[in-house]
Protein backbone atom coordinates (compact mmCIF):
# COMPACT_ATOMS: atom_id res chain seq x y z
CA UNK A 1 0.00 0.00 0.00
CA UNK A 2 3.42 2.96 0.55
CA UNK A 3 4.37 1.60 -2.67
CA UNK A 4 1.10 2.38 -4.37
CA UNK A 5 0.57 5.79 -2.38
CA UNK A 6 3.98 6.88 -3.19
CA UNK A 7 3.86 5.98 -6.91
CA UNK A 8 0.49 8.51 -6.66
CA UNK A 9 2.16 11.19 -5.21
CA UNK A 10 4.98 10.98 -7.63
CA UNK A 11 2.59 10.96 -10.58
CA UNK A 12 1.05 14.17 -8.77
CA UNK A 13 3.86 16.23 -8.07
CA UNK A 14 4.53 15.50 -12.11
CA UNK A 15 1.64 17.50 -13.28
CA UNK A 16 2.81 20.99 -13.09
CA UNK A 17 0.78 24.07 -14.40
CA UNK A 18 1.33 27.26 -15.43
CA UNK A 19 0.02 29.62 -12.60
CA UNK A 20 -2.38 32.06 -14.66
CA UNK A 21 -4.28 31.72 -17.59
CA UNK A 22 -2.79 32.22 -20.66
CA UNK A 23 1.18 31.63 -19.45
CA UNK A 24 2.93 28.83 -21.42
CA UNK A 25 5.93 26.81 -20.75
CA UNK A 26 8.13 24.14 -22.63
CA UNK A 27 8.29 20.99 -20.91
CA UNK A 28 11.59 19.82 -21.49
CA UNK A 29 13.16 16.32 -21.62
CA UNK A 30 14.27 16.12 -18.20
CA UNK A 31 11.04 16.45 -16.86
CA UNK A 32 12.19 20.45 -15.96
CA UNK A 33 9.86 23.35 -17.41
CA UNK A 34 10.92 26.77 -18.24
CA UNK A 35 8.69 29.59 -18.93
CA UNK A 36 7.70 30.72 -22.27
CA UNK A 37 7.87 34.88 -22.53
CA UNK A 38 5.23 36.72 -21.63
CA UNK A 39 5.09 39.35 -23.68
CA UNK A 40 2.11 42.32 -24.44
CA UNK A 41 0.62 41.74 -27.77
CA UNK A 42 -1.77 44.74 -29.23
CA UNK A 43 -4.42 44.28 -31.99
CA UNK A 44 -3.84 47.03 -34.62
CA UNK A 45 -5.48 48.56 -37.63
CA UNK A 46 -4.01 48.77 -40.36
CA UNK A 47 -3.35 47.84 -44.23
CA UNK A 48 -2.45 44.66 -45.83
CA UNK A 49 -0.46 44.30 -49.27
CA UNK A 50 -0.68 41.13 -49.20
CA UNK A 51 -4.44 40.79 -48.41
CA UNK A 52 -5.03 43.87 -50.98
CA UNK A 53 -7.18 45.14 -47.67
CA UNK A 54 -7.60 48.91 -46.39
CA UNK A 55 -9.49 47.30 -43.20
CA UNK A 56 -7.25 44.97 -41.96
CA UNK A 57 -6.49 43.71 -38.39
CA UNK A 58 -3.01 42.91 -37.01
CA UNK A 59 -1.50 41.56 -33.63
CA UNK A 60 1.92 43.37 -32.88
CA UNK A 61 4.57 42.92 -30.44
CA UNK A 62 7.65 44.99 -29.61
CA UNK A 63 10.79 43.76 -30.55
CA UNK A 64 11.85 41.53 -33.29
CA UNK A 65 13.07 38.63 -31.29
CA UNK A 66 12.38 36.01 -28.87
CA UNK A 67 14.28 35.37 -25.56
CA UNK A 68 13.31 31.91 -24.99
CA UNK A 69 15.43 30.38 -28.22
CA UNK A 70 15.06 26.25 -29.20
CA UNK A 71 16.56 24.68 -32.16
CA UNK A 72 14.98 22.18 -34.92
CA UNK A 73 16.73 19.75 -32.95
CA UNK A 74 14.68 20.20 -29.45
CA UNK A 75 11.53 18.51 -32.06
CA UNK A 76 9.01 18.02 -31.17
CA UNK A 77 8.08 20.60 -28.52
CA UNK A 78 5.97 19.59 -26.12
CA UNK A 79 4.26 23.22 -24.14
CA UNK A 80 2.26 23.17 -21.72
CA UNK A 81 -0.41 26.18 -21.77
CA UNK A 82 -2.71 26.96 -18.89
CA UNK A 83 -6.18 27.94 -19.91
CA UNK A 84 -9.65 28.59 -18.26
CA UNK A 85 -10.37 25.55 -18.06
CA UNK A 86 -9.82 22.27 -20.57
CA UNK A 87 -13.15 20.84 -21.52
CA UNK A 88 -12.92 22.38 -24.77
CA UNK A 89 -11.05 21.51 -27.80
CA UNK A 90 -7.60 23.01 -27.56
CA UNK A 91 -7.53 24.26 -30.45
CA UNK A 92 -10.83 26.32 -30.09
CA UNK A 93 -9.52 28.12 -27.82
CA UNK A 94 -5.17 28.76 -28.08
CA UNK A 95 -3.89 29.91 -31.18
CA UNK A 96 -0.18 29.41 -32.33
CA UNK A 97 0.81 31.90 -35.02
CA UNK A 98 4.38 32.14 -37.17
CA UNK A 99 5.18 35.86 -37.04
CA UNK A 100 6.27 38.38 -39.42
CA UNK A 101 10.13 39.71 -37.60
CA UNK A 102 10.80 42.93 -38.77
CA UNK A 103 13.60 45.07 -37.14
CA UNK A 104 11.59 46.45 -34.39
CA UNK A 105 8.50 44.26 -34.15
CA UNK A 106 6.62 40.51 -35.07
CA UNK A 107 3.33 40.97 -36.09
CA UNK A 108 0.69 38.46 -37.71
CA UNK A 109 -2.31 39.66 -40.01
CA UNK A 110 -5.11 37.96 -37.86
CA UNK A 111 -8.37 39.56 -40.46
CA UNK A 112 -8.59 41.45 -43.82
CA UNK A 113 -11.90 42.99 -45.32
CA UNK A 114 -12.85 43.58 -48.84
CA UNK A 115 -15.53 46.08 -48.47
CA UNK A 116 -15.57 48.69 -51.22
CA UNK A 117 -16.80 51.95 -52.17
CA UNK A 118 -19.61 52.31 -54.25
CA UNK A 119 -20.02 55.38 -56.95
CA UNK A 120 -21.82 57.44 -53.91
CA UNK A 121 -18.71 56.75 -51.35
CA UNK A 122 -21.34 54.62 -49.19
CA UNK A 123 -19.49 51.08 -47.85
CA UNK A 124 -20.50 48.45 -49.87
CA UNK A 125 -21.59 45.09 -47.88
CA UNK A 126 -18.87 43.03 -46.34
CA UNK A 127 -20.83 39.95 -45.80
CA UNK A 128 -18.70 37.65 -47.60
CA UNK A 129 -15.78 39.62 -47.95
CA UNK A 130 -13.96 39.59 -44.74
CA UNK A 131 -12.02 37.12 -43.69
CA UNK A 132 -9.85 35.74 -40.65
CA UNK A 133 -6.26 35.49 -42.24
CA UNK A 134 -4.84 31.58 -40.96
CA UNK A 135 -1.82 31.18 -42.99
CA UNK A 136 0.70 31.44 -40.50
CA UNK A 137 -1.40 29.85 -37.56
CA UNK A 138 0.24 26.70 -36.74
CA UNK A 139 -1.68 23.12 -36.68
CA UNK A 140 -1.04 21.09 -33.45
CA UNK A 141 -2.23 18.44 -31.04
CA UNK A 142 -3.53 19.28 -27.48
CA UNK A 143 -4.45 16.98 -24.68
CA UNK A 144 -5.56 17.66 -21.05
CA UNK A 145 -2.91 18.21 -19.02
CA UNK A 146 -3.70 18.71 -14.83
CA UNK A 147 -7.05 20.41 -13.99
CA UNK A 148 -6.36 23.16 -15.96
CA UNK A 149 -4.25 23.21 -18.90
CA UNK A 150 -3.44 21.64 -22.31
CA UNK A 151 0.08 20.09 -23.20
CA UNK A 152 0.44 20.75 -26.78
CA UNK A 153 2.76 18.99 -29.29
CA UNK A 154 4.63 21.01 -31.71
CA UNK A 155 6.83 19.24 -34.50
CA UNK A 156 8.16 20.04 -37.70
CA UNK A 157 8.62 23.97 -36.97
CA UNK A 158 10.60 26.22 -39.44
CA UNK A 159 12.51 28.80 -38.26
CA UNK A 160 11.00 31.67 -37.04
CA UNK A 161 9.33 33.96 -34.18
CA UNK A 162 5.96 32.06 -32.33
CA UNK A 163 3.72 32.99 -29.85
CA UNK A 164 1.11 31.72 -28.33
CA UNK A 165 -2.36 32.95 -27.78
CA UNK A 166 -5.29 31.79 -25.03
CA UNK A 167 -8.53 33.45 -25.48
CA UNK A 168 -10.18 34.22 -21.78
CA UNK A 169 -13.94 33.92 -21.70
CA UNK A 170 -13.40 36.47 -18.71
CA UNK A 171 -12.09 39.06 -20.81
CA UNK A 172 -13.75 40.44 -23.53
CA UNK A 173 -12.70 43.66 -26.13
CA UNK A 174 -9.24 43.20 -25.06
CA UNK A 175 -6.96 45.78 -26.92
CA UNK A 176 -3.76 44.43 -25.61
CA UNK A 177 -3.32 40.35 -24.65
CA UNK A 178 -0.87 38.54 -23.16
CA UNK A 179 1.02 36.30 -25.91
CA UNK A 180 3.80 33.86 -24.94
CA UNK A 181 7.08 34.32 -27.10
CA UNK A 182 9.43 31.49 -28.53
CA UNK A 183 11.82 31.05 -31.62
CA UNK A 184 13.11 28.45 -33.76
CA UNK A 185 16.59 29.02 -35.13
CA UNK A 186 18.34 27.12 -37.79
Amino acid sequence: MALFAGVLSTIAQEVVEPEFIGEAFLLKNDGSHCQLDKEFGEIAPGISMASNSWDALFLKIAGSKAQTRLSSSDMPLQIVVRAAENNSTPISIIDIYKFNDKKKTRSIELSSSHAGLNTEGVVLSTLMKSKTNSKNMVRFNGIKYGTSSYLITLDNLKAGEYGIVVRNPYSSGEKIMVVCCFAIDK
